[in-house]
């Protein structure tokens, strides 16, 4: 049994079936819970009004969701002012106001500790060479100002023998910096960038040579990619086209293109595709699927609005959020890549501007 939070992100995140699993989560998620109950007022108050007490926890179904759009329209605190480190604001979508995340260092942590766990398990053991799909402005923020996207290669930077960020600052192919990495070309190379700028720069790239000879030497890359669509949904295009354009220029094949599903308001836990396409849940993780009406739990099978748990925040209480994203949970312990625990299915972005059901949760 691991006695504590930190020492639950150092096991390997998918090596115990679920109901082991369950035993560790209930113990830290049950600690955590009452951990950000006594120090964030704002999350006391929401708690009370949802008659939930955290003596009163028997399962994660019935613990409290917060929406995740919330860190958009307050700040939550379980930490003293004085002990955050960072802030992190994530991409403006719809709204055009992004969510803000404080993060002290225990929090910043194991972010680090469950990101590295979870990624090792999925490109391995060996540190790379990485190009990245941005350009270096997006690094060169301080921490009390640090955007998504750039806390996001900064976390992927961990796993880099020596980087390269290959677009300028109006976020166009440097040829210039491409002709200068031909150095790397034999060696094990990881491409890392958000869905929508990897397609962008795809696109705006099909004719130039330069680009296109590169990777064509370069052999079996891996490519990571996050962040989906956002407010570019109308260009957007789905996996099976994305993974062949991939697989085109770069010079892979389609296991080696892994969809990482995350948000900021639970930094350093992703859920990335195993080569059968189903994304899978760590042991300092759960999700859980509500109807986006009723906002009741469904049955593995059914679609609906995805719900995120995790002991790890301990600055904020993002412990338990209802995201506006639909998935869909395909089961447990039994995908054929070996893996265990609960392993699911992004399907889309929900058209609902607020989920039903809650609006109320801003009343704290």
């Amino acid at each position: 049994m691991a006695e504590t939070i930190d020492e639950l992100v150092k096991i390997k995140p998918f090596s115990l079936g679920f109901e082991e699993k369950r035993i560790h989560f209930m113990k830290h998620i049950s600690e955590s819970i009452k951990f950000h109950y006594e120090n964030c007022h704002d999350y006391q108050n929401y708690c009370k009004k949802k008659n939930f007490h955290p003596d009163d926890i028997v399962d994660i179904s019935n613990i409290p969701f917060l929406p995740v759009d919330i860190f958009k329209k307050m700040t939550l605190l379980s930490v003293p002012e004085s002990e955050i480190i960072k802030i992190v604001k994530s991409s403006a979508t719809t709204s055009n106001i992004p969510s803000t995340i404080h993060l002290d260092k225990k929090t910043a942590n194991r972010q680090i500790i469950s990101l590295n766990s979870i990624l090792r398990d999925f490109i391995g053991e060996e540190k790379m060479n990485f190009i990245i799909i941005d350009n270096k402005k997006t690094l060169e923020t301080n921490n009390q100002n640090l955007s998504s996207r750039g806390s996001a290669i900064r976390g992927m930077l961990i796993f880099a023998k020596k980087f390269t960020c290959i677009l300028d600052e109006n976020l166009k192919l440097d040829s210039k910096v491409i002709s200068e990495l031909e150095n790397i070309q034999n060696s094990k190379t990881c491409i890392f960038g958000f869905s929508w700028l990897i397609h962008k720069i795809l696109s705006e790239n099909k004719n130039n040579k330069i680009f296109k000879n590169f990777f064509s030497k370069i052999s079996q890359s891996t490519v990571l990619h996050i962040g989906g669509w956002k407010k570019l949904s109308d260009l957007s295009i789905d996996k099976q086209q994305f993974n062949k354009e991939c697989s085109e220029f770069f010079n892979t094949n389609d296991d080696k293109i892994i969809d990482m599903y995350g948000m900021t308001e639970q930094l350093g836990i992703v859920y990335p595709d195993c080569k059968y396409g189903n994304k899978h849940v760590p042991i300092f993780s759960e999700i859980l699927i509500r109807d986006p009406n009723s906002l009741e739990i469904q049955p593995d099978g059914q679609s609906g609005f995805i719900q995120v748990i995790s002991p790890i925040p301990n600055s904020y209480p993002g412990i338990s959020l209802l995201t506006d994203d639909i998935g869909e949970i395909l089961g447990r312990d039994d995908c054929p890549c070996g893996r265990k625990g609960t392993y699911f299915v992004f399907k889309k972005r929900s058209e609902m501007a607020d989920p039903k059901g809650c609006g109320d949760t801003l009343d704290i």
